[in-house]
């Protein structure tokens, strides 16, 4: 299984288990903080409620794959990292 599958994978496990969905509400936190980005800037950037980015903050709740995929980007973190706090295996090639 390819990583982004990996990732979504554990994104959807993350919504129905709450010690997973807090860990990855810590990770997207701490990335946002760091990088200085409040939770209304990221709402009106990925066209999403700000009520939505404070519950993903707090672990309430989980981003959709998609938006969890551009939030990474934007902060340019790496998505498998930022959902499952693994660092991402290198593939031959």
């Amino acid at each position: 299984m390819n990583q982004h599958a990996q990732t979504i994978e554990h994104l959807e496990r993350s919504d129905g288990n709450s010690s997973l969905r807090r860990a990855l509400a810590a990770r997207l936190d701490t990335a946002l903080k760091r990088a200085g980005v409040s939770s209304a800037s990221i709402a009106r950037r990925f066209g999403v409620n700000e009520d939505d980015v404070q519950f993903w903050r707090r672990g309430i709740t989980v981003p959709p794959p998609g938006v969890f995929t551009r939030i990474a980007a934007f902060l340019n973190v790496d998505v498998y990292w930022l959902c499952t706090g693994q660092t991402p295996v290198a593939t031959a090639g």
